[in-house]
């Protein structure tokens, strides 16, 4: 009685070989398949990179409209970063206001007079403006 041979290894590795050169044999080369691939990541990445760029643009939209609303309301705050040439929302949403204000004076070459002194020439600061903005007098 003949013995059917024993389902090994090796004859699951046979069929999966098989199955990978019958695919792979529907596109002629791996030149193919690659363009292939790269066209379809294209096609299916393309609307997405375009909400990104819309999306960074709202976002600066927004950005710049809230900071000249700030520096309408609050005229200090938009001299003060006019001042140091930093943004007014990255002063207002550093987590350490005094150390961005040191940093951006240390960068500016100012010291703490020399700011205060274009500030009251640019916007005279009301005591409550210079307490928001972390120069108590």
């Amino acid at each position: 009685m003949p013995t059917r041979p024993a389902f090994h290894g090796a004859y699951l590795l046979d069929i999966g070989v098989a199955v990978a050169l019958y695919s792979f044999n529907m596109v002629d080369t791996v030149s193919d398949y690659l363009s292939e691939k790269i066209g379809e990541y294209r096609i299916l990445a393309a609307p997405l990179e375009r909400a990104s760029q819309e999306m960074a643009y709202a976002h600066s939209l927004l950005r710049a409209r809230v900071e000249t609303e700030i520096a309408d309301h609050v005229p200090a705050l938009g001299a003060l970063a006019d001042i140091l040439e930093v943004s007014i929302l990255d002063m207002l949403l550093a987590q350490d206001r005094s150390e961005f204000l040191r940093d951006a004076m240390s960068h500016a070459g100012l010291s703490t007079e020399d700011v205060m002194q274009q500030l009251r020439a640019l916007s005279p600061p009301s005591s409550d403006e210079l307490t928001a903005l972390g120069l108590e007098q």
